[in-house]
């Protein structure tokens, strides 16, 4: 089985998503794909100002959605 990382970048203060985004490359197992959805999660948030992040209470959340292999 083949997986591919979508994230969704979301306010809990305003309960709204920004569009998913969705990792291009096609990871060869779930657990490489749930360590990259934790890696990839800092990483989102880190590019996030810290105020914003604070005052809107910015969270990451993911999952690895299997893909067909052809």
């Amino acid at each position: 089985m083949k997986f591919i990382l979508i994230l969704n970048i979301c306010s809990a203060v305003h309960l709204n998503c920004l569009p998913a985004i969705y990792d291009s490359f096609v990871f060869n197992s779930w657990k490489e794909c749930a360590n990259a959805g934790y890696q990839r999660s800092i990483e989102e948030i880190n590019k996030i100002d810290s105020g914003i992040v604070n005052r809107n209470k910015v969270l990451v959340n993911f999952k690895c959605e299997e893909v067909k292999e052809s």
